[in-house]
């Protein structure tokens, strides 16, 4: 077990101390070498990217193979939806495995964990871009410390290091719903996403420009919300300060956007996709959108509606996942409910598996009564409501500035109790006053005519005013 994950059910503790004891042991901890914070997996993973890098392609199929057939075998063995299958000796005998869905493991949770292994559990959710919640287990001592060495691994090739200050905006909320607050463990800046208007930005501001970032971590929503606010408060179309990158994952964001923001913070943009369940993960290498999966970190295919292999580019797929690492609840050929293509981009032949047009990751806003506008990312998904374990699909629906109406499918019965906190917690998310919202529960949601959820149904015509 990593000293991390012996530590993470002290952070409920550690949030609520005060502010000069907290950043004292924060900056005590932060001085920690991440080596010893996250335990062994997170040198073994960290070596296994190294090995990876000095691969050519026929040697890395080769291992991505191994890795994949260990994983797929340790999962029959052990879960009990899948101990019916025999084990592999392929990736051809792999494709014989069901394709699952959201909805199958939530109807058969139990027979999806480990039961030898339920001391590693440690729960986790997502609200899922597309409002589809989804609840599930991660791999205490194994989950987190790989995602840590990945993103090591992965920000250093941009010129990040440890210890270097981070402005960050993402779902975050703040206590007392302040403006902003400091985090000495990772030396950041946070910001509230859900507070940036014309009334807060001078504060937000100073503050930023006496941190002095040297990277920005955001969700593309959030920062086009703060970039357009900041730009009307300064008269101007730079931020002025030394922005080494700036890192954007969670949703997607169009050539433009990147444009956009590179101009105004002069910065490279490094843009991924990835999800909580921790399956796969692709960095995007240029501006038209494709993504490199790494071989190393999960196993990715492209199916068509018939859970058909799409092997010819500019061929409309699902995303199907299958991660490594994952002991306690491996999810094997796991659809993410998001869309591509495979990329016909020669100069990247040699990579593994390179998809672009990447869809399901829209970027969705709301307006409060303040004239505040704020992301569905950061108020819903970016929060991971204790609610999502009770919730099948969400739908959010605004006809009037700072009233919604929240749509949702249930698993099962909601109490009254579950759904009050819901709502609680969600106007917890935002100022006193700035938001009427009301839940509703229903038997089906408004779909697109291809039968794909629609999170957001934004009536309120500001919307066209404001972008």
């Amino acid at each position: 077990m990593s000293l991390e994950d012996n530590l993470y059910p002290l952070l409920r503790l550690y949030l609520k101390i005060p502010d000069w004891m907290k950043n004292f042991i924060g900056l005590i901890y932060r001085l920690i070498p991440n080596s010893i914070k996250y335990g062994a997996f997170y040198k073994e993973y960290y070596n296994r990217i190294k090995r990876f890098e000095q691969l050519n392609k026929s040697q890395t199929l080769i291992e991505t193979e191994k890795l994949l057939i260990l994983n797929v075998n340790k999962a029959i063995k052990n879960i009990e939806f899948y101990k019916k299958y025999k084990n592999i000796e392929s990736i051809k005998e792999f494709k014989n495995l069901p394709v699952l869905t959201k909805d199958i493991i939530n109807e058969n949770k139990e027979l999806f964990v480990n039961k030898s292994k339920r001391h590693y559990l440690l729960k986790a959710n997502t609200g899922g871009s597309s409002g589809e919640p989804f609840t599930f287990y991660i791999h205490k001592g194994k989950t987190r410390s790989k995602e840590k060495a990945h993103f090591d691994w992965y920000w250093s090739k941009h010129g990040y290091k440890h210890g270097k200050r981070i402005l960050m905006l993402r779902g975050k909320s703040l206590r007392n719903n302040a403006d902003l607050e400091y985090s000495a463990i990772d030396n950041k800046l946070i910001i509230n996403s859900n507070n940036i208007n014309k009334d807060s930005i001078k504060n937000i501001y100073e503050h930023i420009k006496n941190f002095r970032p040297d990277f920005i971590h955001a969700y593309p929503s959030a920062l086009f919300i703060f970039t357009k606010t900041c730009r009307t408060y300064l008269k101007t179309h730079t931020l002025g300060l030394d922005i080494k990158a700036i890192f954007l994952g969670s949703e997607g964001v169009s050539t433009s956007d990147i444009n956009y923001f590179e101009k105004f913070y002069a910065s490279k943009i490094i843009n991924w996709y990835g999800h909580s369940e921790s399956l796969i993960h692709g960095g995007r290498c240029n501006l038209d959108g494709d993504f490199i999966f790494y071989p190393f970190y999960g196993y990715i295919e492209l199916l068509d509606e018939n859970n058909k292999i799409i092997k010819q580019p500019n061929i409309i797929g699902r995303i199907v996942a299958t991660g490594f690492d994952n002991e306690v609840m491996p999810l094997l050929r796991y659809d993410t409910g998001d869309l591509g293509q495979i990329s016909e981009n020669e100069d990247l032949i040699n990579h593994n598996f390179v998809i672009k047009n990447i869809e399901g990751r829209d970027k969705n806003y709301i307006y409060l009564k303040d004239g505040t506008t704020i992301s569905l990312t950061s108020l819903i998904f970016g929060e991971h409501h204790k609610a999502f374990e009770y919730i099948k699909e969400l739908q959010v629906i605004q006809s009037d500035i700072g009233v919604v109406l929240v749509r949702i499918i249930p698993l099962n019965i909601m109490t009254i109790k579950q759904i009050k906190g819901f709502e609680d917690s969600l106007l917890r998310s935002v100022k006193l006053d700035t938001l009427e919202l009301r839940v509703e529960i229903v038997k089906e949601t408004q779909k697109t005519s291809r039968g794909k959820h629609i999170l957001l149904i934004q009536n309120y015509k500001r919307i066209a005013k404001t972008f």
